[in-house]
Formats: structure tokens, C-alpha cells, sequence
């Protein structure tokens, strides 16, 4: 899984320590020199026993010079710059907590698992842990590998696309970039699935049938059969396949994990949003004016809505594999003058593996025939440019989700 860079962590680690001592007034308490770091180490290795783990404090130790304060493991002890050494800028609860916490972490760095300990030692402080958490996500960080993963990053996109004031071609733009940056994660597990497989190991990650996909939510048999024909274009543009049950309450999609993952992400996204552009559209003199059914109506319009979802991620798709196939051609040169390029091939195979998958998932289980789609007898025009203009104007990114 991709995830930020060691590099990257600790500097935004800072940045993010940087807003929580300018929001949190307890962490600028200043000490009067490294000494009296001790006492304050010996209460919290205490809080930490009273919640029941077995903790002791490390040794704080005087630094020669002045420029940092750090923790080493072999020795259990933490090294504070000293007052008349120029290390009062480390005095204070915060860079003394900072410290602590790699020694809960029991790994070394600024990634989750000393996230999560510097939150864990605020805890049992019974300090505010919330104000931290705010200003790690602030940064883009959070307190799991897995949520630094492809999925945080696409849902901070989302996030973005939230923010007051953002108009509908902002939004749109958020759209596509979240649509480019899963493609393009895509692109790179193929590769790699690809290298590993030249190099005859068994290591890459395979396709899977996710978990059952509930619709049960949504009030009847004609929102779920929209929320399906939805649901198959999101899954097509993120290369996977799905099968119905129970009458369109339940969905399971087929293909690699992250794959599945994002498509179950942007559905429980703009599942909610095409139902609200729908009520809305029916409610308009628009509608009123046509004299078709609101049923028949509504089928029409979310079709097209779905539809024009479709076009936009697909196209978002062959735009990001265009771009990095003719970033690879460039490197290349005249080196490869003719064939296929290395992501062409990466993605024709992960392609095949997901079909080959599939095929025999279907035949195990015995599945048979394939989505036709919501039908009305009542097509309507004015639904149909409504439902398309709403699906090119809508941001994904409303707050409302599914279940």
C-alpha cells in the first residue's frame, strides 16, 4: 500500500505539533530546565499504570548541544537540551510528550504508531486528545497505516470539495482528481503485481469477492434497482464487476481489494446525492410542465444521471493511463520505438487476472444472466437532460451516506 513518505511524516508530524501547542494552552507549560522533565515523566508512566499497562518512565539526560531533543531506545532515555545550553525552545510539556510518546511507540519515526502513542499518552493525562487528532488530519495525517493509505487520501479530496464557498466546477475538479488519483494507484499496483510476476513470486495481492454491499436502506425495489445501475457504472470505471441479490438489495463487487474498496467508497458517496438532485428536479416546474409520472420520471432521470457518471469517470480514467503511458514513452525514447509499454501490458494482465477471477467465481456460483437495468415505458426528455446535467454538475462529495 502506498503510504507517505518517512520523510514526509516527520515534517508534517511537526507541523501538525506546531497547531496543537497554539491550540492547546497545557502544552506550552515550560519547565525550568531538563531535570525537571523527570518528575513530569514519572506522572505519566504512573497514569499509564493506574489504566492498567505496565509502563516506566525513561531517563531524562542533558544534551551537549542545543538544536534537538530526542529519545534513544537503547538506552531507554530521552536527551533534553539544557536551559543554559539555548534549549528553551524544548522545555515545554508538548516537546516533552513528543518524546515520551517514542517511548510508548516501541518503533522508531513519526508514523502511526507514534501517532497513536501520543494520543495514547494524552489520554491517560486525561488531556483533550481531540485537539491533536484535529491538527494531525489538518496536515493530512491520521493514526493508521491503512487510513494513510489510498482511501484517506481520496476521502480528504472529498473533504476538500466540502469546504464553504467551493462552486460546482470547483467541486467537479475535486471529482476528477480523486478519479485520477485512484487510476493512477491502480496503475502503480499493476506494475507492480507485474514486476513481481517476471520476477516468479507469489507476493502480489489478488482478486477477491468483497463483502456484501447493502441497499437495504434505501425505501423500495425502484431505488435499489437505480441505486444498481449507479452502483454498475462506478464499479465498471474502477475495473471491477458485481453481482445482485435479494431483489437489488444486495451487491458484491469483484476485483482487487483497494479496487473494490474505492468503488464502495464513491457509491456510498453519490448514492445519496442522485436521489437528492432527482426529488429535486421532480419538485421543479421543469417536471410539473412535462405531465410524466414522477416514477416514470425518476427512472429516467437517474439513468442518466448514472450514465453521465459513467462518461465522466471513464474519460477521467483513459486521461490518467494516456498521461502515464506517454510519461513512460518519453522516458523510454528511442528505446521503444515500437509495442506496448510496460503499463499498457501491466494493466491488459491485471485486466485478465480480474476476468479469469470472475469467470470462475460466476461458474462456482452458479451465476447466471446479467444486469439489464431499470426500465420505464415513460421516456422522457426533459428527465433525461435533467438527470444528465445533474450527473455532470454533481460533486460526489455530500455528507450524506448510505445505511
Amino acid at each position: 500500500m502506498t503510504t507517505t513518505s518517512i520523510s514526509d511524516q516527520t515534517e508534517a508530524v511537526y507541523a501538525a505539533e506546531d497547531l496543537w501547542q497554539k491550540n492547546d494552552p497545557q502544552t506550552r507549560i515550560r519547565f525550568g530546565d531538563w531535570h525537571e522533565v523527570q518528575p513530569f515523566y514519572a506522572k505519566i508512566a504512573k497514569a499509564f499504570r493506574d489504566d492498567g499497562e505496565q509502563m516506566y518512565p525513561p531517563t531524562v539526560r542533558p544534551r551537549k548541544g542545543a538544536l534537538k531533543a530526542h529519545y534513544d531506545r537503547t538506552m531507554q532515555s530521552v536527551f533534553m537540551p539544557p536551559y543554559d545550553k539555548g534549549g528553551s525552545w524544548a522545555l515545554d510539556t508538548g516537546t516533552a510528550i513528543h518524546e515520551f510518546a517514542h517511548h510508548v511507540a516501541g518503533v522508531g519515526g513519526h508514523g502511526p504508531e507514534f501517532r497513536a502513542a501520543m494520543i495514547r499518552c494524552l489520554q491517560v493525562m486525561g488531556w483533550d486528545e481531540t485537539i491533536l487528532e484535529k491538527c494531525y488530519r489538518d496536515v493530512g495525517l491520521t493514526l493508521s497505516e491503512e487510513d494513510d493509505g489510498i482511501l484517506s487520501k481520496v476521502s480528504k479530496i472529498y473533504a476538500q470539495a466540502e469546504a464553504p464557498g467551493r462552486t460546482v466546477e470547483e467541486q467537479k475538479v475535486f471529482l476528477e482528481k480523486a478519479q485520477r488519483m485512484a487510476a493512477e494507484h491502480s496503475i502503480d499496483l499493476a506494475l507492480m503485481r507485474k514486476r513481481q510476476a517476471d520476477a516468479d513470486t507469489t507476493e502480489h495481492d489478488r482478486p477477491i469477492a468483497g463483502k456484501m454491499f447493502s441497499l437495504t436502506s434505501l425505501p423500495n425495489a425502484t431505488y435499489r434497482n437505480l441505486a444498481v445501475d449507479l452502483t454498475s457504472s462506478i464499479c465498471h470505471a474502477h475495473g471491477c464487476k458485481s453481482t445482485i441479490r435479494g431483489k437489488s438489495q444486495y451487491v458484491t463487487f469483484y476485483g482487487f481489494p483497494e479496487d473494490i474498496a474505492l468503488t464502495e467508497l464513491m457509491v456510498t458517496r453519490v448514492t445519496p446525492m442522485m436521489f437528492e438532485a432527482c426529488d429535486e428536479y421532480l419538485k421543479s416546474a421543469e417536471h410539473k410542465a412535462t405531465g410524466v409520472a414522477a416514477t416514470s420520471a425518476r427512472i429516467t432521470f437517474c439513468k442518466n444521471f448514472a450514465w453521465e457518471i459513467h462518461d465522466r469517470l471513464k474519460e477521467a480514467v483513459k486521461q490518467t493511463v494516456k498521461q502515464a503511458v506517454a510519461i513512460e514513452m518519453e522516458s523510454l525514447g528511442s528505446a521503444q520505438a515500437e509495442g506496448s509499454t510496460s503499463t499498457e501490458i501491466a494493466l491488459r494482465a491485471k485486466e485478465i487476472e480480474v476476468a479469469d477471477f470472475i469467470k470462475y467465481e460466476f461458474k462456482r456460483q452458479g451465476v447466471k444472466g446479467s444486469w439489464k437495468g431499470s426500465s420505464t415505458s415513460n421516456w422522457n426528455g426533459t428527465a433525461a437532460g435533467a438527470g444528465r446535467t445533474a450527473g455532470r454538475q454533481a460533486n460526489l462529495f455530500g455528507r450524506k451516506e448510505l445505511g
